[in-house]
């Protein structure tokens, strides 16, 4: 009774069809904004927004809110234009910004109190995201499937692993549990400490090609994977840590699957199912669909549980659609 309960209060929004058996649900809220939308990220309470005009944006319950915009970089084709704003993450005061920067490479700030500095000691073209593991030291994820620990404080590497020769994709980060999640080119998704890089376990089967997207919630004595397949695949894992065992399924979509979400209870999944970026949600215990939310124009970036009542999601394009209770 109490997933029934979930289930329904999750799905009680507006304008819904029950078409085919499968009901339709269009969002409550639309928000546009004025550039293209690159990277969406939820710390807690915050959930932040980079774009493709080197702005930081924060979304809340009053709308959306401008930030800071990072200064204009340089190409071989122009002198000065705005950055696309790759990875973002916020700890206290603090937000950790990974940006594109001058004639290719990347740039990494920190912004706090109104005052944007440049991290100019780590220097890496090829890291593509980025995570505060504490106040002083954050996580970087490289295209060389490489992770790094890096301390603000000293300015050093306090280790740099690479974890196979696949490409990286994504992670996520239990910075609870100090565990990470990390999912590359190769369908495999490798679960770590991150404190010292060390591999715990290996999954693997679920996707064949690589991954786009990985989401992880730890619950009592297991860990719980969903991945975005460019296989066309939604793998979901299950990890017993007592045993280190590991347990997966499959969901089939129509189109590669960019973006995927769970709630932070791991009962409801979502995952971009068709070529117009239509989210189907779906039981992850029993695997059943419950829906479809419809109204996206752009292929999906990410899809963020708020709660058990509330999903938003992005674009590559300019829109935010929110559903809720």
């Amino acid at each position: 009774m109490r997933i029934l309960g979930l289930i329904l209060a999750l799905l009680c929004v507006l304008n819904a069809q029950d078409i085919a058996g499968i009901k339709e649900y269009a969002p409550i809220k639309n928000i546009t904004l004025e550039s293209n939308i690159v990277t969406m990220q939820k710390v807690k309470d915050i959930v932040l927004i980079g774009n493709d005009f080197g702005e930081v944006l924060e979304l809340n319950k009053d709308g959306v809110k401008n930030l800071l915009k990072l200064p204009n970089i340089k190409s071989f084709y122009s002198d000065s234009y705005a950055p696309k704003v790759y990875s973002l993450d916020v700890i206290g005061e603090k937000i950790l910004i990974l940006s594109e920067g001058d004639y290719g490479g990347k740039d990494l700030y920190i912004f706090e109190n109104g005052k944007l500095d440049s991290l100019d000691a780590l220097e890496s073209p090829g890291i593509k995201k980025i995570a505060f593991v504490d106040e002083n030291r954050i996580f970087l994820g490289l295209a060389s499937n490489e992770i790094l620990l890096y301390d603000l404080r000293k300015e050093a590497i306090e280790y740099k692993k690479q974890l196979s020769e696949a490409s990286f994709s994504d992670f996520a980060l239990d910075l609870k549990l100090k565990r990470y999640a990390l999912a590359c080119e190769s369908g495999i998704v490798y679960y770590g400490d991150i404190e010292n890089g060390n591999v715990i376990a290996t999954l693997e089967g679920a996707n064949k090609d690589n991954v786009y997207q990985i989401k992880m919630v730890h619950f009592d004595d297991r860990v719980r994977f969903i991945t975005a397949g460019q296989d066309r695949k939604v793998g979901v894992y299950l990890l017993d840590l007592k045993s280190n065992k590991s347990e997966f399924y499959t969901i089939n979509a129509e189109f590669l699957v960019y973006s995927v979400g769970m709630s932070e209870d791991e009962k409801i999944g979502a995952y971009m199912q068709d070529e117009e970026s239509n989210i189907r949600i779906f039981d992850i215990q029993s695997r059943d669909s419950l829906g479809i939310l419809k109204g996206h124009t752009s292929l999906l970036n990410n899809i963020i549980f708020l709660d058990s009542t509330q999903i938003i999601s992005s674009e590559d394009g300019k829109n935010i659609l929110i559903w809720e209770k």
